[in-house]
């Protein structure tokens, strides 16, 4: 809880010293097998498709089809998968871009050519609905991605 506070401490003083253009989300996750175990990004069951980049994706609730990170709205929407931290939470967060307003909010998991990994070899949450405000930190919580380990 402390690392916590003052990973938060520092967040607020770094987006102090940045235009605050809208507001931020912050995602952590963690990865667990299918046999409720904890795994890495690069664990030897994912073959040859290690988890390298946990990418956002933040839709306006109004307008599906745009993806502030893809479009450039929001920049810094992908973050690496530390290998190094199997059963860590691990996190990401972006910089205070994203429009105000309700949106979906969701990841895609990559793999190192930066193919997207298929849901039949990890799971992901659907997106959440999320309200964003102008000069806010909202927190999606912890996700956790699950590795099927029975898949092809």
């Amino acid at each position: 809880m402390r690392r916590f506070a003052l990973f938060l401490f520092v967040l607020s003083a770094l987006a102090a010293c940045e235009t605050n253009d809208g507001g931020a989300v912050e995602i952590a996750w963690v990865i667990r097998g299918s046999d409720f175990r904890a795994y890495a990004c690069d664990s030897a069951v994912l073959g040859n498709q290690p988890i390298r980049t946990v990418r956002l994706s933040i839709r306006p609730v109004q307008r599906p089809d745009v993806d502030y990170c893809a479009d450039g709205t929001v920049r810094n929407c992908d973050f690496p998968c530390d290998s190094s931290r199997a059963g860590d939470t691990l996190r990401g967060v972006t910089p205070f871009t994203v429009p105000e307003g309700s949106c979906l909010i969701g990841v895609t998991l990559l793999d190192g050519q930066g193919n997207p990994i298929p849901a039949s070899r990890v799971q992901v949450p659907d997106p959440i609905r999320k309200n964003i405000e102008k000069g806010s930190l909202t927190f999606l919580g912890v996700w956790q991605f699950v590795i099927l380990l029975d898949a092809p």
